[in-house]
């Protein structure tokens, strides 16, 4: 395909026109003056029924009052105001008249800012976005296959997903502790090993289990305590003192002290071992001699 078949000598989509002398001498555009300013640019066509009539009328000196009623009186290529927002918009288009009635619409120019520009076809719009569209994707694929992750039997390519914000927070910090560590190597050896980097995250410890272990430790401790002092200790068990208790009777006989019984010693000790031979000698018993017996 030849590229003037996509792109004709007419087309001047990428380009726009402006006569700023022209604006000067003028003033500014207005409904009436606009098609004498477009006359003047290279999208205007010198062979168009608009010419033709304007060189019939140049001799006779009268000025066209009514141009658009004249054209319908000719076949060919024309241009129109079909738009007008003065001062800063209007819109002409060209067309390719058929019959006083019917008209068909051959191209679309605007003027924006004192600055004419012809308005793209629907080929060259949609071209445009197929290729804008076909470039983003060509490009994130390019970066997806540069940062692909390695491949591994058991999980295969898995993607690190991460939050923009975090990644962030990350740089910053490893900025940070750059710096920091720069600085620290510049000082001397004892304030390098004083200060630490501020950027530099603490590492987070898991205290739980300790926190836990201390508060059992605590309740086993007190729970000892309070069940030694409940229970009586056997060495501080003081005996009852032996009382004794008189009555006093009317009768002749005597009454019987009563006594409380003393609590045995709860660790009594044993009697002294005497020395080997130092026991009491059993008495021989002796036998009176009765005068019966005798």
């Amino acid at each position: 395909m030849d590229v003037s078949d996509l792109h004709p000598p007419d087309d001047y989509s990428h380009r726009f026109f402006i006569w700023h002398e022209w604006i000067q001498a003028n003033g500014p555009l207005t409904s009436e003056n606009v098609f004498e300013y477009f006359t003047t640019s290279m999208f205007y066509d010198k062979q168009s029924n608009n010419q033709v009539l304007r060189m019939q009328t140049m001799h006779t000196g009268m000025p066209v009052v009514n141009e658009a009623e004249e054209l319908k009186r000719f076949t060919g290529v024309e241009f129109a105001v079909v738009h007008a927002q003065p001062p800063s918009f209007f819109v002409i288009h060209k067309r390719e008249r058929i019959s006083p009635e019917e008209v068909k619409p051959l191209a679309a120019f605007f003027i924006m800012n004192s600055r004419i520009y012809q308005s793209p076809d629907l080929y060259t719009v949609l071209s445009n976005r197929l290729l804008t569209s076909l470039y983003s994707i060509q490009s994130t694929l390019e970066s997806l296959r540069t940062h692909r992750p390695d491949y591994t039997p058991r999980t295969g390519f898995v993607w690190p997903v991460t939050d923009p914000s975090l990644a962030e927070d990350a740089s910053k910090n490893q900025e940070e502790s750059a710096s920091n560590t720069a600085d620290s190597l510049s000082e001397p050896s004892t304030k390098q090993n004083s200060s630490k980097p501020s950027g530099v995250p603490k590492r987070q410890q898991n205290n739980s289990l300790l926190m836990n272990a201390m508060h059992a430790t605590a309740a086993h401790s007190s729970a000892s305590l309070a069940s030694r002092a409940l229970a009586p200790r056997a060495e501080s068990v003081v005996p009852d003192p032996v009382v004794m208790v008189s009555t006093t009777r009317n009768s002749a006989t005597p009454a019987i002290a009563s006594r409380v019984p003393t609590p045995k010693p709860t660790n009594p000790e044993p009697p002294p071992r005497s020395a080997p031979g130092g026991g009491k000698k059993k008495r021989k018993r002796t036998m009176a001699m009765s005068p019966e017996n005798t």
